[in-house]
């Protein structure tokens, strides 16, 4: 039986753990209202400030590389308070700045944040948790949560003063009272040199890759299905912010329901059908965009599907370990998807059309299939020569 002491330092972990991705959930889905008002503002085209999100990805990436190489030793606590102050700096800067590279600047900053934050937030999780699966999709739930208040929050403070200023504002003080709340939690115990070590497998790379398309796939349609609503169906900014917001909600309706369904079904098998419906429904959003109660429907379906996708690909990958540096090996795989994928998604809904730049979504989810079966077929044994023939 474990002592008391080591119960509540595991149970303030997993808390600060979740306030921290909670917050990753309030910020990153801001985007998708705010891209309009970062054009406008800045004086550039709608796909042109799509790269602030590829600075956001490119930050973050590089944070949880530095993690997974160099940073494992370092308490994921510690880790989590730096990443939401420099998310605080860094949603004050775009708050502020009024000039594209400000902007750009300002999102590369919460970037960074982002990538510690992310890492550090999964590795308190599989250090804490006695069901890592469990405890990981929950973890995913709290950034559903975050994601869902994000857009209204936003769209409403954009609606409501016509800048960024607000609402951005906001934002960076929410982040600096959690960096505080992550600053005072209690060291956790065994954190040390072993935790630099990345546990390579077969399961570790290929959900890896998986990550790689699906982050490309839920941020360029949380990014983008605002914008993809108000230009295709005519929607107001509050209105497509509500398309937003139930995307997300969706998501966390999404993994709230996979701690059940692990009950009764193995992570594959869930993943499997998670992304086959995630795909149809992304196919039903492109033909049905053009009328704004089905394109909420569709996007609402794909949302639920993508909900279980992160949690239980990260994990499938990191099933047989519970490094800091293996963790964060899956999360800069994930994000790295985001550095490519939904800046060419608003590049394509700009200056092609919005039902072009939508129909990025089933694409990706084809092939995350792809790659999910190709694992399947390796990990299937291979027939005994007493199997063979008639």
């Amino acid at each position: 039986m474990q002592p008391a002491s080591h119960s509540h330092q595991a149970a303030r972990a997993e808390t600060t753990a979740f306030a921290g991705l909670f917050c990753v959930g309030l910020y990153v889905t801001s985007f998708g209202p705010a891209l309009p008002f970062i054009a406008r503002e800045t004086d550039v085209g709608l796909g042109t400030a799509g790269i602030v999100l590829t600075a956001l990805a490119g930050g973050s990436i590089s944070a949880s590389t530095t993690v997974s190489l160099r940073l494992g030793r370092i308490d994921p606590s510690l880790l989590t308070s730096l990443g939401l102050a420099l998310c605080a700096i860094g949603l004050a800067l775009i708050a502020l700045a009024g000039s594209f590279p400000g902007v750009l600047a300002g999102a590369l900053i919460v970037g960074v944040g982002d990538g510690l934050v992310v890492a550090s937030t999964h590795a308190l999780v599989t250090i804490a948790a006695e069901d890592v699966p469990r405890d990981i999709n929950r973890l995913n739930v709290m950034f559903a949560v975050g994601a869902v208040i994000g857009p209204l929050w936003t769209g409403i403070a954009l609606d409501a003063t016509d800048d960024l200023t607000l609402a951005y504002a906001g934002l960076a003080a929410f982040m600096a009272l959690a960096a505080v709340f992550a600053w005072r939690t209690p060291r956790t115990a065994g954190h040390g040199d072993d935790h630099l070590a990345i546990r390579w497998s077969a399961a570790l790379v290929m959900m890896g890759l998986v990550l790689f398309f699906y982050v490309g796939a839920e941020f360029g349609l949380g990014a983008w299905v605002s914008s993809y609503t108000q230009r295709a169906a005519e929607a107001s900014v509050i209105a497509g912010a509500l398309v937003t917001s139930g995307y997300w909600g969706a998501l966390m309706a999404g993994r709230l329901l996979t701690g059940g369904l692990l009950r009764r079904h193995s992570p594959p098998v869930l993943l499997a059908a998670a992304i086959s419906v995630a795909g149809a429904s992304g196919l039903v959003l492109v033909a049905v965009g053009d009328v704004l109660a089905l394109a909420f429907a569709a996007a609402f379906v794909t949302g639920l599907a993508f909900g279980p996708i992160w949690p239980l690909a990260m994990a499938i990958g990191a099933r047989e370990t519970t490094t800091s540096s293996t963790a964060a090996a899956l999360v800069t795989a994930g994000n790295s998807g985001a550095v490519v994928f939904p800046a060419v998604q608003g590049a394509i809904l700009a200056s092609v059309g919005p039902r072009q730049g939508v129909a990025m979504t089933p694409v990706l989810c084809a092939l995350m299939l792809a790659v999910l079966f190709a694992h399947s077929r390796a990990r299937a044994p291979s027939p005994t020569p007493d199997t063979i023939g008639p």
